[in-house]
């Protein structure tokens, strides 16, 4: 599997295996070239093949074929989180928009909510153009609370952000439906609820996704080297006649480049120590489960559903494979963290999983559905684990990391890349090619708040896209 005997922190050899990697890929082990390409300089070293450094890749070539490109990936091809997540792409965190307007302002809640559905949108734009095959899937998901004060307490963000809205003469980009009682109940088909709030997103095969943007960067002239993990990011010394600005360390050579982008999310404190000092990211594991029920489900609301469980403390949400794909019927269900006293954070070892996450997640799926609807006994599928990234302020960091010119980064991303990766990679790419920011982009990405910590300060009005 790769990643070798590695220092803490690392990518460990032989992770578990997630739901969404049986089979592996065909470039699982992928190397464009037998050999390292150690004698030139290239235009870009991107450090990781999840959906961050696909991302940035397939938007690099896209925009220049003739770009020398190198990927590294300490195990198999799209191994990470981007491979083993949940399978969800929805735009969530509007939740979190009353917070964000009082903390960042107006503007820049509205900037971060734009480019999370937009994230959306143009992750199934290039699915539908691309012609991907990843069980991509339209459907309805929902924020579903069983508690009556939380419940109270979304609507008021409800109303808070389409108040701001209106206010900026701005209309929603994806309609939201509120279901209260009984209504709510007899919609999703799940008993304990007092309310929901539904509106459109997408499930898929997220390990399929990632592989396939590899593979169009392939036909682009991508140098792909998975089971080759980057050891340290360093500076190439003044005195070098090299053009090159940075070289990374493998245990089969040693590369440069005039730009190396970090696209390593809860492995970037090891890989460079610049950004650990700051003690801006935490990485995480993150646990899901597939399970599925004896009983015939296949006419049960949920289907072709995807669920947040939002006011239980617990960041529970699942969806169920939709009729006519593999595994139909079954439940893919993450969350738990909670059980975990220290919530799996600073761990970086996705080789195992917490057993009681995954006994809480068994014991969970029949009681969100209902003893009854869900039946006597459950079919456990698989458990898995992956690192996530965390920060502070819930926002990744991307960017030109300060006072390195050259090296970039795209990470730490809170457990929510499906719905923050693609347009930060378009951000990155364009900072990249003309040093500018995009006008859209949400100034509390900025890598510089890592060091700094700096307030936030926000757009003019013009600018909101």
């Amino acid at each position: 599997m790769g990643g070798g005997d590695l220092p803490k922190g690392f990518p460990v050899p032989q992770p578990t295996t997630s739901y969404w990697q049986i089979p592996p890929h065909p470039l699982a082990n992928h190397r464009t070239t037998p050999c390292l390409p150690t004698s030139s300089t290239l235009d870009y070293i991107i450090i990781g093949s999840g959906l961050s450094g696909a991302a940035v890749a397939h938007k690099l070539l896209s925009h220049d074929p003739k770009r020398s490109i190198l990927m590294l990936e300490a195990r198999t091809a799209a191994s990470a989180a981007s491979g083993r997540n949940g399978g969800n792409c929805r735009a969530g965190w509007w939740l979190n928009f009353k917070k964000y307007a009082e903390k960042l302002g107006e503007v820049e809640a509205l900037k971060f909510d734009a480019l999370e559905a937009q994230n959306v949108v143009d992750m199934a734009e290039f699915v539908r153009q691309y012609h991907v095959e990843c069980d991509f899937e339209d459907v309805e998901t929902a924020d579903t609370y069983t508690v009556q004060q939380e419940w109270d307490d979304l609507l008021e963000v409800l109303r808070f952000r389409e108040e701001v809205q209106r206010r900026w003469n701005l209309q929603e980009r994806e309609v939201k439906r509120v279901w209260e009682g009984e209504a709510a109940r007899k919609h999703l088909g799940l008993p304990d609820l007092v309310g929901a709030v539904t509106y459109h997103a997408h499930t898929l095969n997220p390990y399929l996704l990632v592989s396939r943007m590899l593979e169009l960067s392939l036909d682009k002239g991508l140098n792909l080297q998975t089971n080759t993990p980057a050891l340290a990011v360093m500076p190439v010394s003044e005195s070098s006649d090299s053009n090159a600005k940075w070289e990374v360390q493998t245990d089969r050579g040693v590369v440069r480049a005039k730009s190396v982008v970090l696209a390593t999310n809860g492995y970037t404190n090891a890989l460079y120590p610049g950004i650990a000092d700051t003690k801006f990211l935490t990485p995480g594991r993150s646990q899901i489960s597939a399970v599925r029920s004896k009983k015939d489900l296949s006419d049960h609301p949920v289907q072709r559903k995807s669920v947040g469980v939002n006011d239980r403390g617990t960041g529970d949400y699942f969806f169920m494979r939709a009729p006519g794909l593999k595994g139909a019927g079954d439940v893919i269900y993450g969350g738990g963290r909670f059980i975990s006293k220290t919530k799996d954070l600073g761990i970086t070892d996705d080789s195992k999983v917490n057993e009681a996450i995954a006994q809480y997640v068994k014991w969970s799926v029949p009681d969100v559905f209902g003893r009854e609807a869900w039946g006597k006994g459950s079919k456990e599928v698989r458990d898995w684990s992956g690192i996530t990234c965390y920060t502070p302020d819930s926002f990744p960091l991307v960017g030109e990391v300060p006072g390195q010119k050259g090296l970039w980064a795209s990470v730490g991303m809170n457990g929510h890349g499906m719905a923050m990766a693609l347009r930060s990679a378009e951000a990155l790419v364009g900072m990249m090619t003309t040093g500018k920011e995009p006008s859209w982009f949400p100034k509390c990405f900025r890598v510089g708040r890592a060091w700094t910590g700096e307030k936030t300060t926000v757009r003019p009005l013009d600018s909101v896209a």
